[in-house]
């Protein structure tokens, strides 16, 4: 199967996604709108009343099952490190039948990751964000709630799975093509979700909303493609999935929720639609660089100038991202530990990013020269970029759809602080161990070195020196946990009023020219008081363009003239004039603006007439 071929249909899956949902689905919008309604409440039966449809209840629930899950995958991942530089390490535990092997040990780690840790806590930012942009909740909460205990089974299946001999050599996608089938469709009912919930809302939709709506758009294209894996091994597909998995799914979320975190905290718009919108079409039709483990052992030569060009110009949507939200936070980063968690997976994201492409590169249909670090940058870019996003979002968003404060600000500075140095610490020394480990192992260097009578450990006390770092980051996920967890019984409530998602900013500073637009995707409400810092002549904000100017003497006039009319309209004029005393006609006529003077019958007849 070519690539192109699968490339293609992917494009145009994702373009019909966009235009259908842009036009409302056209004709069948009013019967899809009803028909997902009834599926996603009254379809299940009973089981929709299991849980309270209340705001936020999905978001929430969804948060607590996927921090759970980060902190088995972190610590899946750390014992991995661990025990590629000792193997024996866990001899022990096969006493109680746990001894997987390697490959066992990689595809659980890849199977929580991706599946269970990250792709929850990004799905429940995504429905507090949408939430937010939209109506204040979800089109239906109670089923959305019930669908993450449902996926959470689905993902502690694939945990078991991967430690049978039911795993295969696809990297990321070991287990059998079926159970990511499965995951597709549990996606489906959260995709209608979504749509449901942008056509009963009046607002536009935002650049957020856009990432997340496609990401789920890619998802299950991903699903439905894994099963074409069943005729037997394809590099060529196995490499494009993870390109999904990483670039179309993963890190389309993490950027909805970083686009929409950092203004709406710190009440500031967006720096420039016009990139957001470079990040957005580049994200899903260029090759991610991310998932650099991937290899295609073989490819011609076209196929190679095409993925090597679509590979370069993936990184301007990505530099785009950078700039955009680095910019939008402008030396306010500090304001807030959400956003510092969400700029430093964004700027991680350069190196990363840059890395990653080489190794991609070299891996499809090249020498796949680069190979032994390629590993170690999927691990950066799953925890240094999407991870640490994932955390900005969880210190950001949590707290708004729980509607109580985080428990603890010095759990989460310790949250930062050992996620930020977890991460950039291992990625140091593993880098260093990979090269080192891959020129000492050259068969030219074991020569050599054999004939000198020299032997050579390795960079084993660095590949140690890296695991220890990397447990910062599952240090990290308990702490983020334990804050979450008592933050949802104890901590300071927002309101007496219920949990919302409907928070904003009391003030707003704003530096040159915006749009009403850009006001509301930065969370701007009726309340907010803005405040002009530079580039207006005049110091406010002109709303001349709603409606035309008239000069004040003209407002005047006109308010005269219909104060006249309403007096005229409201005098009453009895019917039987002739029995009213001539006072009683006097002060009728001064009433109606006419003349008062003459005879009883002069004033009768002037009085009829104005009649």
């Amino acid at each position: 199967m070519e690539i192109r071929t699968l490339f293609i249909t992917y494009i145009l899956w994702l373009l019909i996604v966009r235009f259908m949902t842009a036009r409302g689905l056209g004709p069948f919008g009013s019967f899809a709108r009803d028909l997902s309604g009834f599926m996603l409440g009254k379809g299940l039966g009973p089981a929709a009343d299991l849980m309270e449809d209340k705001d936020g209840g999905a978001a929430k629930t969804w948060f607590a099952h996927g921090i759970f899950w980060f902190i088995i995958a972190a610590t899946l991942s750390f014992l991995g490190m661990w025990t590629a530089y000792e193997p024996t390490a866990l001899d022990s535990l096969s006493a109680i039948g746990y001894s997987p092997t390697e490959a066992q040990s990689i595809a659980a780690v890849h199977v929580v990751t991706a599946f269970g840790a990250l792709s929850m806590v990004l799905m429940a930012g995504g429905f507090a964000v949408q939430s937010k942009l939209s109506n204040g909740r979800m089109a239906n909460e109670s089923t959305t709630a019930l669908l993450a205990f449902v996926w959470s089974a689905v993902v502690g299946a694939g945990l078991i799975l991967a430690h049978t001999d039911l795993i295969g050599t696809s990297l990321w996608f070991e287990l059998p093509p079926i159970y990511y089938m499965l995951l597709s469709l549990l996606a489906l009912p959260l995709f209608a979700n979504h749509l449901l919930t942008m056509a009963r809302s009046n607002s536009v939709v935002m650049i957020p909303q856009w990432f997340i709506v496609m990401g789920y758009a890619a998802f299950i294209w991903l699903g439905f493609q894994s099963m074409f894996l069943l005729g037997g091994e394809n590099h060529t597909l196995s490499w494009l999935l993870v390109k999904v998995l990483f670039g179309g799914w993963l890190f389309s979320q993490a950027l909805g929720i970083a686009h929409h975190v950092i203004p709406a905290k710190l009440g500031t718009p967006l720096w420039s639609r016009s990139l957001a919108n470079l990040a957005l079409l580049g994200t899903f039709l260029t090759f991610s660089p991310l998932g650099a483990e991937a290899t295609v052992p073989e490819a011609g030569d076209f196929q190679r100038a095409v993925v090597a060009i679509l590979l370069s110009l993936s990184l301007l949507p990505i530099i785009a991202t950078v700039v955009n939200l680095t910019k939008t936070a402008s030396g306010r980063a500090m304001e807030s530990y959400g956003v510092k968690f969400t700029l430093v997976g964004t700027i991680l994201l350069v190196p990363i990013a840059l890395g990653s492409m080489f190794a991609s590169v070299s891996a499809f249909g090249g020498g796949n020269e680069l190979a032994h670090i390629s590993s170690t940058f999927d691990m950066m870019a799953m925890w240094g970029v999407i991870g640490m996003i994932a955390l900005g979002g969880v210190h950001l968003l949590f707290p708004e759809v729980s509607g109580r404060e985080l428990f603890s600000s010095c759990k989460t500075k310790l949250t930062f602080w050992f996620a930020t140095i977890g991460i950039i610490g291992f990625s140091s020394a593993q880098l260093i161990a990979d090269y080192v480990n891959n020129s000492i192992n050259a068969p030219d260097v074991v020569l050599a070195l054999e004939d000198a009578g020299v032997s050579a450990t390795g960079a084993g006390d660095v590949q140690i020196f890296a695991a220890m770092m990397f447990y910062g980051v599952a240090l990290a996920g308990i702490f983020a946990a334990q804050n979450m967890l008592q933050g949802s019984f104890r901590g300071n409530l927002f309101s007496d009023a219920a949990p919302s998602v409907d928070s904003v900013p009391s003030q707003m500073d704003i530096s040159g020219t915006t749009s009403i637009r850009s006001l509301l995707a930065a969370g701007a409400g009726a309340d907010t008081i803005l405040t002009v810092e530079s580039g207006s002549s005049v110091g406010r904000i002109s709303l001349a363009d709603i409606t035309p100017t008239e000069e004040p003497e003209e407002v005047e006039e006109v308010a005269e003239t219909v104060e006249e009319q309403v007096e005229e309209e409201a005098v009453e004029i009895p019917a039987n004039l002739s029995s009213l005393l001539k006072v009683e006609l006097v002060n009728l006529a001064n009433d109606l603006g006419i003349s008062s003077k003459g005879t009883k019958a002069a004033l009768i007849e002037r009085i009829n007439s104005v009649n």
